[in-house]
């Protein structure tokens, strides 16, 4: 959100004449934003297209009563699509009637749950207890399975505003010293990864996105996942098949069909994740130690390139830390 000075200030500019370009440029704002602003105030002399509740999402969320209520309607009878994309969410909301009335701002969403009493919690509460039957058929399957036979995929995104700046402690007359934000501007990277409790990290894509991954970025990396894999052999007992020979992953929608297929092909044996049950897998707590590794990497190597402090990311994280992370998951079967 940005503060009233650059709001103003942007107004000011465009009063002395100023192109739209460089407005947008010295204010550092989008020039969709600019143009709002603008137009507010050509209207009634405010910023704010109502100058009554200004910028409170849960102020509009309240004067919003019957969006309030479809809103708590949708979320108890759909409750699985609040915990995907915000997109998916708004597509649900142009289904219902007068959906020109409804708010499009993703501040005002999360607002309007919060105010409904429904937080990120609870959500995931009404998402699982309506797959509690899975789950329970999926711990079936996966309990007799031993750890050295499971390799794990996903995949996750990384966001240049994700470069948190860390904070310094010192003593009292004694200076600060912090690391200062790194003023070049990164690049989103998408990285589909697999972990191995033999070998750490098994097969790793890093790309930078737009665009995003798609069923085709999916269909290469089990491509080149098959052949490190070893082949299951159908009616041996556990003890007996060789390691890495199972893949555990999600259902997501880039999950193409025709990298089911390459896989079970090279003797893989196939087995999805229960949806919103990610502590039943190994790769979240992975995935945090390599957001939390890029990070250091791009503070204390601002030199290097992105791509490459992706990569040593993943290559940093031990393999003691992703055998922990197989047990944790197997406490929860």
């Amino acid at each position: 959100m940005f503060p009233l000075s650059i709001r103003w200030q942007v107004i000011r500019n465009r009063q002395r004449g100023l192109p739209w370009d460089s407005i947008v440029l010295h204010a550092g704002c989008s020039l969709a934003a600019a143009h709002e602003w603008w137009s507010n105030f050509q209207r009634h002399g405010s910023l704010w297209a109502d100058d009554a509740i200004h910028n409170r999402h849960a102020d509009s969320g309240r004067f919003n009563a019957p969006f309030s209520r479809a809103l708590d309607g949708l979320v108890r009878a759909h409750s699985e699509i609040f915990l995907r994309e915000v997109s998916s969410i708004f597509k649900m909301l142009a289904l219902l009637p007068d959906r020109d009335r409804w708010p499009t701002s993703k501040s005002t969403l999360g607002e309007i749950l919060r105010l409904i009493s429904f937080s990120v919690k609870n959500v995931e509460r009404l998402a699982s207890e309506r797959c509690a039957a899975l789950v329970v058929a999926h711990c079936r399957l996966a309990r007799p399975i031993p750890d050295r036979c499971i390799v794990v995929a996903d995949e996750t995104h990384t966001h240049g505003s994700a470069m948190i700046p860390p904070r310094g402690r010192s003593l009292v007359g004694q200076p600060l010293e912090a690391l200062a934000p790194d003023p070049r501007p990164r690049q989103r990277f998408s990285s589909i990864a697999a972990i191995s409790y033999n070998t750490g990290i098994l097969e790793l894509s890093v790309d930078e996105v737009p665009p995003a991954q798609s069923g085709d970025d999916w269909l290469a990396f089990c491509t080149s996942l098959a052949g490190r894999m070893n082949v299951y052999v159908p009616g041996a007992l556990w003890a007996e098949q060789p390691p890495d020979c199972v893949l555990l992953y999600d259902i997501a929608s880039v999950h193409s069909p025709a990298a089911d297929e390459i896989l079970a092909m090279n003797g893989a044996l196939l087995l999805h994740l229960a949806p919103y049950f990610p502590n039943l897998s190994s790769i979240g707590p992975t995935f945090a130690d390599y957001k939390r590794a890029v990070r250091d990497l791009a503070y204390h190597r601002p030199e290097m390139p992105d791509r490459l402090s992706h990569v040593l990311a993943f290559a940093s994280i031990p393999l003691r830390s992703i055998q922990g992370y197989y047990s944790e998951a197997r406490r929860e079967l």
